[in-house]
């Protein structure tokens, strides 16, 4: 009997605390049986091959071979630095502007 293979498609938007911005695209480790497809950026999509790197507001194309690896794939694409918030001071303003670029 052949084996069927039902494949998940799905976008993972890149937030501010995300632990990807900045990286290019190959540097993204991913579940076995996964793949990274590209990146949607401003209407425009970038496939993998050309290897960009993330930015804040990005939507990464992914996708998982079989249905059951999509939870750990969008764990995976959605890590994240923890936010740490003060009424005095917002750490994240300084960590964007020195590790992710926003586009506008």
């Amino acid at each position: 009997m052949e084996r069927i293979i039902e494949p998940a498609l799905f976008g993972v938007i890149i937030q501010l605390n995300s632990r990807h911005c900045g990286l290019r695209l190959s540097a993204i480790q991913i579940p076995e049986r996964c793949a990274i497809l590209g990146v949607l950026r401003q209407e425009r999509i970038i496939p993998a091959s050309e290897n960009p790197s993330v930015y804040v507001g990005d939507v990464v194309l992914a996708i998982a071979l079989h249905p059951m690896f999509v939870s750990a794939l969008k764990v995976a694409l959605k890590r994240s630095h923890p936010v740490y918030y003060s009424l005095n001071d917002c750490l994240l303003k300084n960590h964007v502007t020195q590790k992710c670029c926003r586009l506008s």
